[in-house]
């Protein structure tokens, strides 16, 4: 009994092997169907704010918490003038260390929002 090799076309017209030799590896083709989506610059600011705690260290990221990527800029509520002093202090080397952490200059800045967390 033969095994038939089947070739499927995508819609860009590149043919990808699906024989049972042939093995994608699950990131790979993650990858390709968000960059075929065009959200990728979406996909590294969400994990700049999932790497926040890593980066700043658990005392600041118990009281600063990241909200969101506008435009290359990272939103961070802080509770008092005391900690938004801290972070402007800090926030060049915060920015240059998230995106090291991310693999790309998603971040340029950051916006401190006078606001309590929980």
């Amino acid at each position: 009994m033969r095994l038939r090799k089947s070739v499927l076309a995508n819609n860009r017209g590149d043919t990808m092997d699906e024989s049972p030799n042939s093995v994608t590896p699950l990131d790979t083709l993650v990858n390709q169907v968000v960059h075929d989506l065009g959200i990728s610059e979406k996909v590294v600011e969400c994990q700049a704010l999932l790497v926040w705690n890593d980066v700043v260290g658990s005392s600041l990221a118990q009281n600063a918490r990241p909200i969101r990527v506008k435009g290359g800029v990272l939103e961070v509520a802080v509770p008092s003038a005391v900690w938004r002093t801290q972070l402007n202090f800090m926030g060049i080397d915060i920015v240059k260390r998230i995106n090291n952490h991310v693999g790309a200059e998603i971040i340029q800045e950051l916006r401190l929002i006078n606001r309590q967390h929980n």
